[in-house]
């Protein structure tokens, strides 16, 4: 069912007057505009989401997120755009430097030790992580049986098919692309900065208690309006303990949606171990007073911005992991904690100095020298505080020396 373009709000009447909207969006930014394509793309998804408004008034942030990344040939992850690296939007570890996939690799031989010599990687990204491994767990002779992608953009599937061809084409037959979950897996499986791209609910304290986020429409464009919902209600009975402590107008996520998520990847790992390395903290720290502005983060053209309605399908939306929710998402499941620890103190206790001489003649994407790969891996200010690495594990006996006994507050 759709709306004829008359009944739908100004700004996305018609093509000129969305090319205004991300004009101004863009001035306002200080980024350059988008290609034609881009702004055709963006003003058919604009047109989608607010069809989906005008019927129902109004639509969850989630839900609006969830367009914005992932409605296919539309959103941020389906579309063509050019995402990772300096041409792209953000700068993933695996860009950074090849001594961040041979460490990985090291990593999984340990798990291999008490599990099948396989590994499932969810959203491979631009395929430099798994292009690095290979190579590293080649020149180890000990290659997987298979390295399974499960990836939900045909770009980026593409793109990581190229790189493979480019790379380590004689390696192709170890490779196998997934469209959804294996019913059953035994393995290694990784996720680098996948959790962070699914859709969280946005949340606000007002005078009448913590209100839930929602996207609606007027002439100038997608505006936030918070109203209280059973939702907000619920969730604020159940982290009281924080919220008692906001001030009014403290913004946060709710990030359930990414608990569904885990149980359904807990779901298909029948034995081994799961590695999630991302952006987070534990829920302590995430919903601490001191944090009233919330996590929710945009990234075009390598500009980190908190405009999550601009640049609709055409900039990446993220915010930070709750650690403590997934860890206890995964306790509730049956699994096990592996351990908790920052990127740095993960990398450096598995072994990532043995690279540096090896990487002195490493052509990576940054042109960075490696004493600067390293520095931005692992000092606290860059991705080795920032970034967090949750092991999981079921029917799984081994060690990882990456870890330490540090354990995760429950919420």
């Amino acid at each position: 069912m759709s709306v004829e373009p008359a009944a739908l709000p100004e700004f996305c009447r018609n093509f000129q007057e969305y090319q205004r909207l991300l004009q101004q969006q863009c001035q306002t930014l200080e980024v350059p505009e988008p290609n034609d394509v881009a702004q055709e793309a963006s003003f058919q998804l604009a047109q989608k989401i607010a069809q989906q408004v005008y019927f129902k008034g109004k639509i969850p942030y989630s839900e609006f997120m969830h367009h914005a990344l992932y409605s296919p040939g539309l959103g941020y992850y389906s579309s063509g755009s050019y995402k990772l690296g300096a041409g792209g939007d953000f700068v993933t570890a695996p860009e950074i430097s090849p001594m961040f996939g041979k460490t990985l690799a090291k990593v999984i031989m340990q798990a291999w030790q008490d599990t099948d010599a396989c590994i499932l990687e969810l959203g491979a990204g631009s395929g430099k992580l798994m292009c690095d491994i290979l190579l590293q767990l080649e020149s180890e002779k000990n290659l997987p049986h298979t390295y399974y992608v499960l990836e939900v953009s045909a770009e980026l599937r593409q793109r990581q098919k190229h790189l493979l061809n480019d790379i380590c084409p004689h390696l192709k037959s170890k490779v196998v692309w997934l469209d959804t979950l294996p019913a059953s897996f035994k393995g290694v499986i990784i996720g680098n900065e996948v959790v962070d791209a699914i859709p969280v609910e946005l949340l606000m304290k007002t005078e009448e208690g913590v209100a839930q986020g929602f996207v609606a429409c007027h002439d100038q464009g997608f505006t936030l309006v918070f109203e209280p919902t059973p939702f907000s209600q619920g969730w604020q009975k159940r982290h009281e303990d924080y919220v008692q402590h906001w001030p009014e107008g403290y913004l946060a996520e709710s990030s359930d949606l990414r608990s569904d998520w885990l149980r359904s990847v807990l779901g298909s790992l029948e034995q081994g171990c799961i590695l999630l390395l991302d952006y987070g903290f534990e829920a302590e720290e995430l919903y601490s007073p001191y944090r009233p502005q919330g996590t929710l983060q945009c990234y075009y053209r390598q500009k980190k911005h908190s405009m999550p309605l601009a640049l609709l399908g055409l900039q990446d939306v993220t915010s930070s992991v709750n650690f403590t929710q997934l860890a206890q998402t995964a306790i509730d499941t049956g699994a096990e904690i592996l351990g908790f620890t920052p990127q740095a103190q993960f990398l450096t206790l598995s072994g990532i100095e043995q690279f540096v001489a090896q990487g002195q003649d490493s052509d990576t994407m940054s042109n960075l020298s490696v004493a600067q790969q390293l520095q931005t891996l692992l000092m606290p200010n860059e991705m080795g505080q920032n970034i967090k690495v949750l092991g999981l594990s079921k029917q799984f006996s081994g060690t990882l020396t990456g870890f330490q006994s540090l354990g995760l507050h429950q919420a």
